[in-house]
């Protein structure tokens, strides 16, 4: 009946686990997918991908874009390419399908021809081609980003695009099929292991009398026919005796196993034969099982080379008395068998009330140890009544071994070298008694734990060959690596800008080396247009004067450098819309001290330019900016200020022109205020024959001030420094070689006037601290000079 559960499971397992397998193969979806633009769109020299479009699968997919000519990609924040778009004509790609089969495009009008978009300062990252283009996305950054394309600014944009991804259409039953499947076998073919086997008929010469006969008529005679080619070779495997004496020694031997005084053969039980009775060796299972009175008596046969059986029942552990009683059951010897080392003798075994039959040993070998045994060593049996015998053998040491037997038990000495050991009934004895239970074989014994054993191996073979692959990752869903969530949050909910920097780190390192490889150009060149590019304000106002001083004076000493391969700190403002502007402190082999730049994004379509270049004064600390960005302050606004940007601009106005200005208090006496102050003292002194006035004129137009971490503001300024003097009595007026390159002269007896370009940086404390405003960096230099 196992069997057959164990076909159907294995049938069953067998479908489950070719179903789990076949939506792996030939039930499996494709890899991946792909969706493309549809259809045809009015051609546009930009498109636009969206943020929605790139979020899609999580940002992890594959951009193919084809075209007939070049292929331009910029990537950059949505705001920006909105920016720089502006009003131009543009496709927009907006989303993609839920089935991931198409993508979404329309056409916006707008102008034909732009500039081109490619080295904005605005993008984070750029590709190029030609052709074809394969692009992998990843979100740089924080906040919601888009893609540019265009071929130059003229030509029409590429629009031919595509966005391949992993199918994430998995097989959500496979595996559970195949654990299934795998399970069903195994446990099939653990039912088939554990089975029960058929018994096979007995094979003649090999334990044939512990089993049953297969015919019931003739099994007495095949019995006794085995156990008669036994004995025969038992008594063929004794050795010959060498010598006379060897002869009579075994003559004496055989004689013993005669009943004593020429008694005759004990009366058999009625029911029985008389003599040697060779089917009562067989156990009861094979005579019926007959117990009682006249019946007849029935043994059991121990197995070669095992321990006889311990008794079925009860009965075999009575004493003489009782087993007189018993109907005739008694314990046979087996014949042939080789003795033990430490046997002293046989137990001789004897009749109750009715004599029963005696199987006299049959050329038994002994051991090294019964070599000097003497007298009668069969333990030949003396009084049919009386139910005891005496052994005759002898120890090593000459002295003699009783051996005392109740009936129905044989004893045997345990020990050699002690002498009149008397043996206990059940006690430290080779016995085997008659019963009706059928003999249970050892190898019967071991036969289920081995099956277990085996089955249990072949279940967890199957398991581990099955399971284990149907464990692996699914190819249908896409292995774990970095996604555009993981490196930046791009939810609608972050989509928001407010409060992100408009210039990640990649962009600020880049546009500072921009910015210092064309200030250095021009200075090397001492031309003034080079810097056009990226240059602007005071500090291209301030660097052509240099050159056109350092033209004419060879004296003049040039400007400090700009540097941008080490950045010491940068503050980039968040505010989307235009003016732009960021602080970058560095400093270069050239720097004695760390220079404040100070640069301005004048429009989308603008690079970032210089503005304004200063050195950190002696003893003066970067003030704390968040490294996330900086908001903009309104230069009106003093809200969480001591006071507004535009007053501490006029402030400081009045406080470097007047040495007893009202605002004295509330500007720390740093080095460049004294410096001013000195300065002008000094000219005052020195001026007998003109009139001097001094004024510090601030560019409104140009100021900027950010939010600093600790809620106070920096403030960015371009003074102009002015001196007219007014010549006294028509005296001459001398002025410098540096201010003659613009004056066209040195002398005047009209008077002149010095312009001095003067970038200033403060820092205004917050309402709530107790501080005094502070001039963070400053510079003077000349830049113009006119006679009057």
């Amino acid at each position: 009946m196992r069997s057959k559960i164990a076909v159907v499971l294995a049938i069953l397992g067998l479908v489950v686990l070719g179903l789990g397998i076949g939506q792996r193969t030939i039930w499996l979806p494709p890899a991946t997918i792909t969706a493309s633009v549809q259809g045809s769109v009015a051609p546009a020299p930009l498109t636009v991908i969206g943020p929605d479009v790139l979020n899609a699968k999580d940002g992890n997919f594959t951009m193919t874009i084809k075209a007939k000519g070049p292929i331009q990609l910029a990537v950059g924040q949505q705001r920006d390419i909105s920016g720089w778009v502006g009003k131009a004509a543009h496709t927009d790609i907006t989303g993609v399908n839920s089935d991931f089969t198409a993508l979404a495009a329309k056409g916006v009008a707008g102008d034909a021809k732009v500039p081109n978009p490619a080295g904005s300062d605005m993008w984070v990252s750029e590709e190029k081609a030609t052709g074809e283009l394969s692009y992998t996305w990843q979100a740089p950054g924080h906040g919601d980003w888009a893609l540019l394309l265009s071929s130059d600014g003229t030509a029409p944009a590429p629009t031919d695009i595509s966005l391949t991804t992993d199918n994430d259409a998995g097989t959500p039953w496979a595996v559970p099929l195949m654990i299934i499947g795998s399970a069903l076998l195994a446990l099939a073919a653990l039912l088939f292991f554990i089975a029960p086997r058929r018994p096979q008929a007995a094979v003649a010469g090999r334990r044939a009398a512990g089993r049953a006969p297969s015919d019931a008529a003739t099994g007495t005679m095949e019995v006794e026919k085995i156990l008669a080619a036994r004995e025969q070779a038992a008594r063929a495997r004794e050795p010959k005796p060498a010598t006379i004496a060897d002869a009579r020694r075994a003559a004496r031997r055989n004689e013993a196993a005669v009943p004593v005084d020429g008694a005759a053969a004990p009366a058999a039980t009625p029911g029985t034969e008389a003599g040697t009775d060779h089917a009562t060796a067989l156990p009861g299972a094979v005579l019926g099982g007959r117990r009682g009175t006249g019946a007849a008596a029935t043994t059991a046969i121990p197995l070669p080379g095992t321990a006889p059986a311990a008794s079925a029942s009860g009965d075999e552990k009575r004493d003489g008395a009782d087993a007189a009683s018993d109907g005739g059951n008694e314990a046979v010897k087996p014949t042939g068998g080789n003795r033990d080392r430490n046997d002293g003798g046989d137990a001789g075994t004897s009749a109750g009330s009715g004599a029963a039959a005696q199987q006299p040993p049959a050329g038994g070998s002994r051991s090294a140890d019964n070599a000097g045994a003497g007298g009668p060593g069969s333990g030949a049996a003396k009084g049919a009544t009386t139910g005891t015998a005496k052994g005759g053998t002898k120890d090593n040491n000459g002295k003699g071994a009783k051996g005392t037997a109740k009936t129905g038990t044989g004893n045997k000495t345990k020990n050699n070298t002690k002498g009149g050991a008397k043996g206990k009934p059940g006690a430290g004895k080779k016995e085997f008694t008659a019963g009706p239970a059928a003999v249970v074989r050892p190898q019967d014994r071991r036969m289920l734990p081995v099956r277990l054993r085996w089955g249990a191996a072949v279940a967890t073979v199957l398991v581990a060959g099955t399971v284990g692959p149907a464990m692996a990752a699914d190819p249908t869903t896409p292995a774990a690596g970095p996604s555009a969530s993981s490196t930046a949050s791009v939810s609608a909910t972050e989509g928001a800008t407010v409060g992100l920097p408009v210039l990640l780190d990649s962009q600020v390192q880049r546009i500072a080396a921009a910015v210092s490889t064309v200030v250095a150009s021009g200075d090397s060149a001492k031309n003034a247009k080079e810097l056009q590019s990226r240059v602007a304000g005071m500090a291209l106002q301030v660097r052509a004067a240099n050159y056109k001083i350092r033209s004419k004076v060879s004296t003049q000493a040039a400007l400090d450098p700009v540097q941008g391969t080490r950045l010491l700190a940068r503050v980039v403002t968040t505010d989307s819309s235009w003016p732009r502007s960021a602080i970058f402190v560095t400093q270069g082999d050239g720097n004695a001290l760390p220079q404040l730049l100070t640069l301005v994004q004048a429009g989308p379509r603008d690079n970032y330019k210089l503005v304004n270049a200063s050195p950190l004064l002696p003893g003066q600390t970067f003030p704390q900016v968040d490294k996330e960005g900086a908001a903009g302050v309104p230069l009106d606004s003093a809200t969480g200020l001591q006071m507004s940007p535009k007053a501490a601009i006029a402030a400081l106005s009045d406080r470097l022109t007047k040495a007893d200005s009202k605002w004295k208090s509330t500007f720390k006496d740093t080095v460049y205020i004294p410096s001013v102050l000195s300065t002008q003292a000094n000219v005052l002194k020195e001026a007998k024959d003109a009139s001097y006035v001094f004024s510090h004129t601030p560019d409104l137009k140009s100021a900027l001030a950010m939010r600093t971490a600790d809620g106070g503001a920096m403030v960015v300024v371009g003074y102009t420094f002015g001196i007219d003097a007014t010549s006294k009595a028509e005296a001459t007026l001398t002025i410098g070689p540096d201010a003659a390159v613009f004056a066209g002269g040195t002398t005047t007896t009209t008077g002149f006037v010095l312009q001095y370009g003067e970038p200033v940086v403060m820092y205004i404390p917050p309402a709530s601290a107790k501080g005094q405003i502070s001039i963070v960096s400053a510079n003077r230099s000349l830049v113009g000079a006119k006679f009057k």
